[in-house]
This record gives C-alpha cells, sequence and structure tokens, in this order.
C-alpha cells in the first residue's frame, strides 16, 4: 500500500499550495453546448460492459454500483476506463459515495499525446474536503517535469511558479456517508466543476484546449469508491 500511496501523490501533488485567486461565481459554460451522450452506464448489470478498460483494478459491480477497487500489491491506484472517439469539450458526471478511500479523480487522456505521461491532459481530483482541478499536459504530467517529481529533484523556480498555474483547488465539505454528484464541464481551454448542483469553480489552462481526448477515466485512491450514474456527453457533430 505504501507504492500505492507514493503513486496516489504524483496525481494528486501540491494540493495545498495552489489555489485560483479571482474565481467567478457563477458557471459560464452552457449545459446546453454538450448534447450528444457519447457514453452512459448506471451499472445495472451484473457487471462491468465490456466497454469498460482496467488497469491495475479489481473493480466490481456490487448492489447496482460500480465499485472501484485498487488491489492490495497493485503498485497502482485503480484505473476503469472508457475510450471514445477524439473530442475536445466535454461534459462527464458521475454519482459517488466514499467506502473507504478518502479520493478519486475524473481523468482525460490522449494516447496519441508524447508530450505528457501517459497521455494525461487533464483531471479533477475530489476528496471530502477538497475539489482540485489540473491542467496535467502544461503542468504536473508534462514528461520533464513529471519526471523530476518522480526522481525527487529539486524543482527550480520557474519550475515551481508554473505549476501554481496549472490547477485551481477548492474548499469542499461533503458528507462521506452520503451519496454525491460531482459534473466536469470543459470547453475551450475552460473548465467548470458542480457538487450536488452547486457551482464549485473555474480553471483556464491552455492544456485544457487539447483537441483530442479519447479517454475518460475513473481513478481510485484507494479502497473503495462507489460509482453510478456516469455519463459522458460531447457537442453534436
Amino acid at each position: 500500500m505504501k507504492q500505492i500511496a507514493s503513486l496516489a501523490a504524483l496525481l494528486i501533488p501540491l494540493t495545498f499550495m495552489t489555489t485560483n485567486a479571482a474565481e467567478p461565481e457563477t458557471a459560464s459554460i452552457s449545459p446546453d453546448h454538450f448534447q450528444q451522450v457519447i457514453f452512459e452506464d448506471d451499472f445495472s448489470a451484473d457487471r462491468l460492459s465490456k466497454r469498460w478498460g482496467m488497469y491495475k483494478s479489481a473493480s466490481v459491480i456490487r448492489d447496482g454500483v460500480m465499485v472501484g477497487i485498487t488491489p492490495e500489491d497493485a503498485g497502482h491506484p485503480s484505473v476503469n476506463t472508457i475510450r471514445i472517439e477524439p473530442q475536445a469539450d466535454l461534459e462527464v458526471s458521475v454519482r459517488f459515495k466514499f467506502a473507504g478511500s478518502k479520493n478519486f479523480q475524473v481523468m482525460y487522456r490522449d494516447r496519441t499525446c508524447k508530450s505528457s505521461h501517459a497521455g494525461h491532459i487533464c483531471h479533477v481530483a475530489v476528496s471530502p474536503k477538497f475539489l482540485t482541478m489540473y491542467d496535467g499536459k502544461t503542468g504536473i504530467f508534462r514528461k520533464d517535469i513529471r519526471e523530476m517529481r518522480k526522481a525527487k529533484k529539486k524543482l527550480d523556480d520557474s519550475i515551481v511558479q508554473l505549476l501554481k498555474t496549472k490547477s485551481s483547488r477548492h474548499k469542499i465539505d461533503l458528507d462521506q456517508s452520503s451519496w454525491h454528484q460531482l459534473v466536469i464541464r470543459i470547453q475551450g481551454d475552460a473548465m467548470e466543476t458542480f457538487v450536488d448542483g452547486k457551482f464549485i469553480g473555474r480553471f483556464q489552462s491552455e492544456g485544457l484546449a487539447h483537441s483530442t481526448k479519447d479517454q475518460v477515466n475513473l481513478t481510485t485512491g484507494q479502497r473503495e469508491m462507489l460509482y453510478d450514474d456516469f455519463q459522458i456527453k460531447g457537442v453534436s457533430r
């Protein structure tokens, strides 16, 4: 589990150091922008559909929900993946409940992107107390930065200052015994997030505008997270 914890730290780094000072109080990305349902799953089947890819995952369907499970000796957080036709603007929604794990991430990737580790473009990390939005492509997953951090090399001040602009942290307060809903909207270089219908924040960064996002991952930090009513929407073509 120490390996999992260290790898999870790479996924949720600098969380307590970064924030956007001037945040708008209301959302500006219209839900009407997203008219095409690309994928949805209410996990009513007795097993995960073949659309779901799994990496270092023991996730299962239990009582009509997906249980995100990281195996004890996985050495990496559990990843459950849906592949889609490349899209730029996306809306992702999922209901979730903490069931042991203290965090999860919704991650967007492009398997063909070579400038970012494993094609990571951007992600949202959720814990009971914080929601953080990341531009990974030009931030923590930029290959040279990721390698320096992995090797625990001291980052020079220019990199430290850059990373402060590549994430946006917001305080939340979630009851871990209850279900909640997360909605993420990306339009161009902007991302907006909502929890239980409440606008949490807006984040703008160049990497978010990456035009060929072709994977959406649910990444479970440890054991276990419950997920339900997962949906991906795009722009009508």
